[in-house]
């Protein structure tokens, strides 16, 4: 695997590797890219994990890419996305998938959690899940409908109430915190309104021990046994832009983006989209 550099990548990755026994190769931020002896030596087997990677030698699995229209060009047919698979475009922005990777993997696999609090603050803390939940509830009630047949009704039970804030900041937010995980928070009291539902980032440079921090909570409270930290030793920069997308833009304006050999890309919101080149 080459997982994001998050939270949502690194507890992907533990369940990979606890479930099917992948390994990590690499860290892809959507600007550098961190590479391992194992991206070169099974470059054909590597998967994108928790990354939308345009190139249609990368097979890939994540939640953030959107296309324009419900439409799907044939050149993204190896990205497992479900904003792609419900036709969820710029044009309907405000239906896009509110979860984040590991969750849409629970789901995939048919694997429950276990009936741990932790386990589940854990989970729901991923991309912000649990704060998607409470600014857009019927967004994600609509997507548990989509997503039939596991058990939302635990998994998100008392997200939507005065207190849960209370308690992810009491139970799960001292575990971060000693892993250095929580940006911008204070190590005392509450946190600050703009570190709510803030997300663990790490880079591959230096933060190993994050890393391993997170999974060990991962084997402490899932139960799953996290992959080996990868040797990384080669780093490819890429080249990140920003544009505008405006009303008036071609519906063809991503095959354009794929015609020019971008990377990848992501709308950001309704009106603007990041996009990098990198020679991979």
């Amino acid at each position: 695997m080459v997982i994001s550099t998050d939270a949502d990548g690194l507890l992907s990755a533990a369940f990979l590797h606890h479930h099917l026994g992948w390994k990590v190769a690499g860290y892809y931020d959507s600007e550098i890219l961190w590479l391992s002896t194992l991206t070169d030596s099974q470059a054909k087997q590597l998967v994108w994990i928790d990354l939308d990677v345009c190139n249609p030698a990368c097979p890939a699995l994540g939640h953030h890419l959107l296309t324009l229209t419900a439409d799907v060009p044939s050149a993204l047919n190896h990205i497992c996305n479900p904003n792609l698979l419900a036709g969820i475009g710029r044009d309907t922005y405000t239906s896009k998938y509110p979860f984040s990777t590991i969750i849409f993997l629970l789901w995939l696999h048919e694997i429950a959690l276990r009936r741990d609090l932790l386990a589940r603050l854990l989970v729901l803390h991923a991309d912000s899940s649990w704060s998607n939940y409470q600014q857009y509830r019927d967004n994600c009630r609509s997507w548990q409908q989509r997503l039939p047949g596991y058990d939302w009704n635990w998994l998100f039970r008392q997200v939507d109430s005065d207190d849960f804030n209370k308690l992810i900041t009491a139970q799960l937010y001292p575990l971060l915190e000693r892993l250095g995980a929580i940006p911008g928070q204070a190590l005392t009291g509450s946190p600050s309104p703009e570190s709510i539902g803030g997300q663990l980032r790490f880079n591959p440079d230096w933060d190993e021990d994050i890393i391993l921090g997170l999974y060990g909570l991962a084997g402490t409270y899932l139960k799953w046994s996290p992959p080996a930290v990868p040797e990384i030793t080669r780093r490819l920069a890429g080249d990140r832009r920003t544009a505008k997308l405006n009303p008036g833009s071609a519906k063809d304006f991503i095959d354009d983006l794929l015609d020019s050999d971008v990377f990848s890309y992501a709308i950001v919101n309704r009106d603007t989209i990041n996009f990098t080149h990198l020679d991979w």
